[in-house]
């Protein structure tokens, strides 16, 4: 990794985000105008990628966030080294909804952004379908920064951040052989070209199918082919008939998706979800994928922290979802951290 001299102060801020020790619900005394050069930098940096970026193994994945930045934390902490943070140890992949719900969005997101900029070519951020103004302005990131900063500054900040989320990538393929995205395949998807034909900036991702597809597609058992997402109300449901066929055309090995942490289709869909009590009265873990040198995946599991996940979304809002099951865990064995499955 490129080394950063610990005056640049953005770099000192990333420091003392993540060794700061947070009281449950306690949030970072963030300057305006520390933020405002965050959004600043990250927009020229987000700009440089295509909507298809590319990395290689080894590699983090991690899921859903959802302004839980103690987990955020935790995931570091497991990839900690030698008198390395985890942040600095490993490459990440981001699969998006940075934002919204959890009471520390603007700390989760102002901290991969700072990671995207000093570390280019080795952490990866895709844009989840919370990075979208019309679904931020109601789960509450609009919310936390009304509270958090005057109100010409936090609505100066909520339009700034949603301008850069507009650069975010959309999938990224990873070791040429795992394609990840935030959400599923697409009856638009018949080659990776078709990925990196998607315009950026994508101000309205419902105004180009295959976009919406990457951020809000569903896998459904026992389906075949494509069918509406009735559930959602946008995209689809696909099932593992075109999983299969969509693979082949691609000539991908793996497709890597948020939603619970699990396998599809015989084990050539893997779903990872990162944000742990993701609901305070349902108190799932969490968990992050890591793809060693050799092709072999391991799920690092995130426990609920004592007393659950503080939540900044109330009201009407609050059951909005109440058909999302993303957060669940279904592997067959919770206490497995590491599967049996290899790639190469």
């Amino acid at each position: 990794r490129k080394y950063v001299k610990d005056f640049n102060p953005l770099y000192r801020l990333m420091k003392k985000l993540s060794e700061h020790s947070y009281a449950q619900g306690e949030q970072f005394d963030f300057q305006y105008d520390d933020i405002i050069q965050i959004l600043i930098k990250i927009k020229s940096t987000l700009q440089l990628d295509p909507p298809l970026v590319r990395c290689d193994i080894p590699v983090v994945i991690v899921g859903d966030i959802h302004g839980q930045f103690n987990d955020l934390v935790r995931v570091f902490e497991q990839f900690s080294g030698k008198n390395k943070p985890g942040w600095l140890n490993k490459p990440y992949v981001f699969l998006g909804d940075y934002v919204d719900r959890g009471k520390q969005s603007l700390e989760v997101i102002a901290f991969v952004f700072l990671m995207k900029i000093f570390f280019k070519k080795s952490v990866y951020l895709l844009r989840g379908n919370h990075e979208c103004k019309a679904i931020n302005r109601v789960y509450g990131f609009s919310q936390e920064l009304a509270e958090r900063f005057e109100k010409d500054k936090g609505n100066n900040l909520f339009h700034m951040f949603n301008e850069a989320f507009t650069h975010m990538p959309l999938a990224c393929l990873v070791g040429k052989i795992i394609l990840c995205m935030h959400g599923g395949i697409s009856p638009k998807l018949t080659s990776l070209d078709d990925i990196m034909k998607i315009p950026k900036p994508l101000v309205d991702p419902n105004s180009n199918e295959l976009a919406c597809d990457l951020m809000w597609a569903d896998p459904m058992i026992n389906l075949k082919g494509f069918k509406p997402n009735a559930i959602r109300g946008v995209s689809v449901h696909f099932g593992e008939d075109v999983l299969h066929s969509t693979m082949a055309q691609l000539g991908v090995k793996l497709i890597m998706m948020m939603n619970g942490y699990n396998f599809f289709g015989k084990q050539k869909l893997v779903t990872v979800f990162t944000a742990a009590s993701y609901y305070p009265d349902r108190a799932n873990r969490g968990a992050v994928l890591h793809v060693d040198k050799t092709g072999r995946l391991g799920f690092f599991v995130v426990s609920p922290s004592p007393g659950g996940a503080q939540k900044a979304f109330t009201g009407d809002h609050e059951d909005a979802n109440k058909y999302d099951v993303g957060y669940i865990l279904s592997v067959a064995d919770e206490k497995v951290k590491e599967s049996s499955l290899s790639l190469r």
